[in-house]
């Protein structure tokens, strides 16, 4: 069999792989090369890979697709698809009867389903705990073209597969019994209580310096069900700084961080941050806030007050958070979720 991942292979029985538990992964591709003409298809389907037909409706997150085609010829014996055939594989939107396009959503963007041959490993798929189902991919000559599908609509979408034959005529998989179409639904993105974000604090040891006489690091999470999600995207652009009435300090200005590098364009670039301790110290998946104590008589100015600033998260199934990250008033040593 074949297997299409911009390319062909020969992979292993879709049956192993079900009782294995896990998904259908991509093989490198053989060459197709011309084929003989065909008449009809003997196996025609799409069938959802990783289990399921749902999605969040953030534009990000996929839901893995794959289309079966296996051709016979006039003699009714297996035959090759050709390459311009293969590559005429392709997904319609069965109420419409128009192709899915291949392409990205964007933020924005009007509501669409679309979809891309190539997997965005950022992002998990929907939460799926049943078991897999797909047609019998075994046999000679079986193609695989597989498609990651995304929306940002919470409409629901029916659909089909299509194939051109090199004459021209096309097939769709609608035609056959089984797995001939399949019937797709969005859930809104998802949206958190306060309380499910978790902010917590600590101590870092660090030498006082000319400028800073100690950081107090923050560990921003977001847990479900006891579950840790993973954040892909951290940005916070907007300063977060407050003055100090306190004898030592100056004032407290706020550094973000995700993945060991600055979540904010790089806004505090004329002042001493402990860039080494979130380096060091990085937190998968997770923003981290380094509290600056500017000493008095350093090279810090802080002038003016931003008690408030919005942090940009996306999570690992694509759905994004704005968080209103603040400096307690009464105590801007404090970083807290409002």
């Amino acid at each position: 069999m074949d297997f299409i991942n911009n390319d062909a292979a020969t992979i292993p029985d879709i049956d192993d792989v079900r009782s294995s538990g896990h998904a259908l992964e991509s093989y490198a591709l053989a060459d197709v090369g011309m084929a003989p003409n065909w008449i009809e298809l003997k196996h025609f389907g799409v069938f959802s890979a990783w289990g399921g037909n749902r999605l969040y409706a953030n534009g990000r997150q996929q839901l893995k697709l794959i289309v079966v085609v296996q051709a016979v010829g006039s003699d009714y014996k297996v035959v090759k698809l050709s390459r311009e055939e293969v590559e005429s594989i392709h997904l319609v939107d069965a109420y419409t009867n128009t192709a899915l396009p291949i392409d990205t959503i964007h933020d924005g963007e009007r509501a669409s389903w679309k979809c891309s041959l190539a997997r965005n490993e950022r992002f998990q798929p929907f939460p799926y705990s049943g078991d897999l189902q797909g047609p019998d991919t075994r046999g000679k000559d079986t193609v695989l073209k597989e498609f990651f599908v995304s929306s940002n609509s919470l409409e629901p979408i029916k659909l089909v597969a299509a194939i051109t034959r090199s004459d021209g005529k096309v097939f769709y998989s609608q035609d056959t019994a089984e797995y001939g179409h399949i019937s797709l639904n969005t859930v809104p993105p998802a949206t958190y209580r306060k309380e499910q974000y978790r902010l917590s604090r600590s101590s870092v040891y660090l030498p006082a310096t000319q400028n800073v006489a100690k950081v107090d690091r923050y560990v921003l999470d977001l847990i479900l069900e006891q579950r840790h999600l993973k954040f892909v995207e951290c940005n916070m652009p907007f300063k977060l700084q407050a003055r100090s009435n306190h004898h030592d300090y100056l004032g407290y200005y706020v550094v973000p961080y995700f993945n060991g590098g600055k979540a904010d364009s790089d806004l505090w670039a004329t002042w001493e941050t402990a860039d080494h301790v979130a380096a060091s110290d990085d937190e998968s998946g997770r923003m981290v806030f380094l509290l600056h104590f500017a000493k008095k008589g350093g090279r810090g100015q802080i002038r003016s007050d931003s008690f408030q600033a919005k942090a940009y998260l996306r999570d690992m199934f694509g759905n994004q958070h704005v968080l209103n990250i603040t400096l307690n008033m009464a105590d801007p040593s404090i970083i807290e979720i409002n």
